[in-house]
């Protein structure tokens, strides 16, 4: 990567650091325990799972394509978007590209085999429309995927705490 390739690289990372900071600096008091890359990773992921619905419209209502491998493209194209502009962006991560990658495979493999296929498909045979069962089954995968991302697949090695010993991102 070239100087200027690396600084607006690093750059837009601070501008999306700076930015989710400034949310997190908006909440109520009573909210403050939730951490600013939650929130980088609500935005991403929101904006990941846009594109996972619309792909899943366009296979099953223009396409044609069954229910489960359309539900299957749109949520493996949304993971890896997902996963390298979290790892870009939000949790800024350095190191080893092949071991973090090897781990969100692992995530996204059981994310997706209990929710996404399993109980978005268990709420579609029950007679729920596929975008409903897609978006109930993200709210469950939504708390499951953060956790993985934040404590697992991106580990800090030195956590800092505030002057009121809470963690800071």
């Amino acid at each position: 990567m070239g100087s200027s390739e690396s600084s607006r690289t690093t750059s837009a990372a601070e501008r999306y650091n700076a930015f989710t900071h400034g949310v997190h600096r908006l909440l109520p008091t009573w909210l403050s325990w939730i951490p600013a890359t939650w929130i980088g990773w609500a935005i991403l992921s929101l904006t990941t799972f846009a594109l996972d619905i619309a792909l899943l419209s366009l296979l099953v209502h223009v396409g044609g394509v069954p229910y489960p491998v359309a539900v299957s493209i749109g949520f493996g194209v949304a993971s890896i978007v997902n996963f390298l502009l979290n790892r870009w962006l939000n949790f800024r991560a350095e190191g080893d590209f092949a071991k973090q990658s090897g781990k969100q495979s692992v995530v996204v493999i059981s994310n997706y085999l209990l929710w996404v296929l399993g109980f978005s498909s268990l709420l579609e045979w029950s007679g729920t429309p596929p975008e409903v069962a897609r978006i109930c089954a993200a709210v469950v995968e939504g708390l499951y995927m953060y956790l993985m991302m934040r404590f697992w697949v991106f580990p800090r090695r030195h956590s800092v705490l505030d002057h009121e010993g809470r963690l800071v991102d």
